[in-house]
């Protein structure tokens, strides 16, 4: 891939662009639902007569190119300066973050979806939800607690429906799973890879997982099969006896123990693998490199030739240059089952 030209990165407040960066860093990823940046300017700015201060709290938008990655707010400033120098370093978030900080009120929601949920604690924020999947159905009840914050609930909401939280850049909160959108550049050793560590454990991998539970019973059934509906998933690549029994936090049936029993192995595996490589630039061929997507990972030196889901990713500018750090895993890491809803057959969640 060509030398990339230098981006143009900007922090829009209140009306005002600056630019000038001396170091950049901005992250994004599928396990954090805000976006945050990190950003060292000189003091006085470029076409500025007097230096305009930027100060904690003012609501900020983050430009590449003219197209915002992060809007949310700043969060730190730190002025240093001696007599030769003076630096102004900014860091903020997405407006995401607030839900991550803040407590939800104590309340309770009977017949309402997940999106419904999230607009309801979202509103007060000003930050606006939205799903590109199908959300399933109403809860019977959600309850949120005193103490717990909007992001412990939602999050708690989107497991049970199989999706993930995360933010858009542009102040919204999105509703979504692991996408199977896959790019069409490699990162192949010895071509655009830069460096790697791969980390690799089977520490929470097992030979067998079981999965019991109790199950309110039903005609028909047997006694047994009604008390503790059982299932077992079986990884072959865990060659050693390594067994492992999980008691099911609901009432589920035998259907249900062994797509848990499936998922945990899956999750096990994925989870087992991480991988980070450093890119230069911060474009691949088709546009930037954004969290969410398949990239195809071919490394002669760790054994890998499969395709990988980009889960974070680090965009830099420093005095090494201009590079991207991509954290990888395997896509079952983030395979989601509905899960029965907390409480279910009770009055509350």
């Amino acid at each position: 891939m060509a030398s990339e030209t230098m981006p143009d990165v900007r922090l829009l407040v209140d009306g005002t662009l600056y630019g000038g960066w001396q170091s950049i860093r901005i992250r994004r990823g599928l396990e954090q639902v805000a976006g945050s940046f990190e950003l060292s300017i000189t003091e006085r700015w470029a076409g500025q007569d007097t230096p305009r201060p930027i100060r904690p709290g003012a609501a900020c938008r983050v430009l590449i190119d003219g197209v915002a990655v992060i809007t949310g707010f700043v969060d730190d400033v730190a002025i240093r300066y001696d007599s030769k120098d003076h630096t102004v370093e900014v860091s903020g978030r997405d407006a995401t973050g607030d839900l991550v900080d803040c407590s939800a009120p104590s309340t309770q929601w009977k017949g309402r979806t997940l999106t419904d949920v999230a607009r309801s604690l979202c509103a007060p924020f000003k930050i606006g939800v939205r799903a590109d999947i199908d959300v399933g159905g109403p809860f019977k009840t959600l309850k949120s607690s005193e103490g717990d914050t909007v992001f412990e609930v939602l999050e708690a909401a989107a497991r049970v429906r199989a999706a993930l939280l995360v933010s858009d850049g542009l102040g919204n909160l999105v509703v979504t799973r692991a996408s199977s959108k896959r790019v069409s550049t490699a990162l192949e050793l010895g071509v655009n890879v830069l460096s790697g560590d791969g980390s690799f454990s089977h520490k929470d991998r097992y030979s067998e997982i079981a999965i019991k539970g109790q199950s309110a019973g039903a005609e028909g059934w047997s006694g047994e099969a009604a008390a503790q509906p059982k299932a077992v998933a079986k990884d072959s690549r865990i060659k050693r006896h390594r067994p492992l029994t999980i008691i099911a936090e609901e009432q589920i049936d035998s259907a249900a123990a062994k797509v848990r029993a499936e998922w945990e192995r899956n999750v096990r595996f994925g989870r087992s693998q991480r991988l980070v490589y450093t890119v230069d630039g911060w474009r691949h061929r088709d546009g930037l490199w954004t969290p969410n997507m398949l990239v195809p990972v071919r490394d002669a030196f760790l054994g890998i030739t499969a395709d990988r889901l980009l889960t974070g990713v680090a965009l830099i500018l420093d005095g090494e240059g201009l590079r991207s750090e991509l954290t990888l895993v395997p896509p079952e890491a983030f395979e989601r089952v509905e899960l029965p809803e907390p409480g279910a057959g009770t009055e509350a969640w």
